[in-house]
């Protein structure tokens, strides 16, 4: 970054951010430790605010506004505990102590997040931790709005943290600040991309109706892990159905009656409105403001649609295979859930381009917060890894075996020496030392079986042929 050319051009409050991630005090742990503790404090001490605001602006219940601040405190005291002081000594004074310190890492300089609107409270907490502790200064975009927890992000955040690593805009920068920075966008996709569950006849009916109900109507459905369409195989669809019926009502009927009642964004009629008029459509069980729905035409808009309401959709497939081709067909999706038995989730699950894969339950605490980027590996502890938001910086103090060859082949011009290192790598690779057809798969399991249906039947009609010809006789 041309910092002289760029920061004169800045407002005064991006300069201060462009000004303090130059410094590097941002790599100093004990300056990130201190701003955790600021952090922390200044959301416990408005966290009845923050829990109010929640409410007002989402309508959630008390229990799902619990649950987003309880995972959001908990990503400032995982990250917080990840800065070992007297690990990053070790691997500071690697070198000066003849080591090698080929897995140091830096922050990246400055992290741009421009946050999801659902779930605001954690989904900027998330990431702040996580730029935090890798090391960064940190701009999150919170235009203003009438929605009460954006109100206090920007007057609760800017009085708290350091001004010159922390800011908070309302509008978008120029691409020459963006270009400098890591932008995280937790607006754009995979956030657009589906979400799709599956249901096998080796399901554990029970157990994936509760799953499912939860992950399609908590949170008022607007979570972008929530599936955007149940495929149900054949042989359990009715048991399935049988299921919802009984499960669905129970579990909205406990949320519902203490949710608040918030206006739906956007213009028109919703999908929740337009299922009863969609031909091909029949709704299974429905109530104020959510629906259970069996969609029969594949080409419906319904299962082309990105659901962010309370509405569970149905569509049958007739086969493992159908479900595979039919999610293929929708190109990557976002996550799928796939319950089934062991065999056949790991034939899905393999079979199907998606960011993620979950088998036989839905993980509750992605319900909140944004998407994962794509190709990002998730983390059982946070949402975001600090890696995200780090740069390696590998300091090599010792020739690698790499170097030695590559020095002895370039100083031997003409010697002996270069056929026989040549020689050491002409040979044979070692066999595979695996038997042949030593195990079956799961597709392979299906052309035995198969095959064994179809020889049982041919043995059958050639004895029944050979016995109506001996009576003939």
């Amino acid at each position: 970054m041309e910092a002289n050319s760029t920061v004169s051009n800045l407002p005064r409050q991006l300069a201060q951010i462009v000004a303090g991630s130059i410094d590097g005090r941002t790599g100093n742990i004990r300056y990130r430790q201190k701003e955790f503790h600021r952090l922390q404090n200044s959301i416990l001490e408005n966290l009845n605010e923050f829990k109010q605001a929640i409410t007002d602006d989402s309508g959630n219940t008390p229990e799902e506004v619990q649950m987003e601040v309880t995972l959001a405190l908990k990503e400032i005291h995982t990250h917080y505990a990840s800065l070992d002081v007297a690990r990053n000594l070790e691997v500071e004074y690697r070198i000066a102590n003849g080591k090698d310190n080929r897995d140091q890492k830096r922050g990246a300089g400055i992290v741009y997040v421009i946050p999801s609107q659902h779930t605001l409270f954690y989904s900027v907490i998330a990431a702040l931790s996580a730029a935090l502790a890798a090391g960064n200064s940190f701009v999150v975009e919170i235009p203003k709005t009438t929605l009460r927890v954006s109100s206090l992000l920007r007057s609760i955040l800017p009085k708290t943290l350091d001004r010159d690593t922390f800011a908070i805009v309302e509008t978008r920068p120029d691409d020459g600040f963006l270009r400098s920075a890591i932008v995280l966008s937790q607006q754009s996709q995979p956030e657009e991309l589906r979400t799709v569950a599956i249901v096998d006849r080796t399901a554990n009916l029970e157990d994936a109706v509760v799953d499912l109900v939860i992950s399609c109507f908590a949170f008022n459905g607007r979570s972008p892990y929530s599936p955007d369409v149940i495929l149900v195989n054949d042989f359990c669809v009715q048991p399935f159905i049988d299921l919802l019926i009984k499960h669905a009502p129970s579990y909205l009927g406990r949320g519902l009656q203490q949710a608040k009642k918030v206006p739906r964004k956007g213009s028109g009629a919703s999908l929740l409105e337009r299922i009863a008029s969609e031909e091909g459509c029949q709704v299974v069980v429905s109530g104020t403001g959510w629906a259970v729905a069996k969609v029969q035409d594949r080409n419906s808009f319904l299962l082309k649609s990105k659901i962010d309401e309370r509405l569970l959709l149905i569509h049958q497939v007739a086969s493992l295979d159908d479900a595979i081709n039919f999610c293929n067909s929708m190109g990557t999706l976002n996550a799928t859930y796939t319950f089934a038995a062991p065999t056949a989730a790991k034939y899905i699950s393999e079979s199907i381009d998606a960011g993620l894969a979950w088998i036989n339950h839905v993980p509750y605490d992605m319900l909140i917060g944004p998407v994962l980027p794509l190709n990002t590996a998730l983390s059982q502890e946070t949402r975001y890894a600090p890696d995200l938001f780090q740069v390696s910086r590998g300091q090599i103090l010792h020739k690698s075996p790499n170097t030695l060859l590559a020095k002895s082949l370039l100083k031997s011009a003409g010697k002996p020496q270069i056929g026989a290192s040549l020689g050491q790598f002409m040979g044979p690779l070692p066999s595979l030392q695996q038997r042949p057809g030593h195990k079956i798969g799961f597709f392979e399991q299906g052309f035995v079986t198969g095959g064994i249906l179809i020889l049982t039947s041919l043995f059958a009609m050639g004895a029944a042929a050979g016995y109506h010809v001996w009576k003939m006789r």
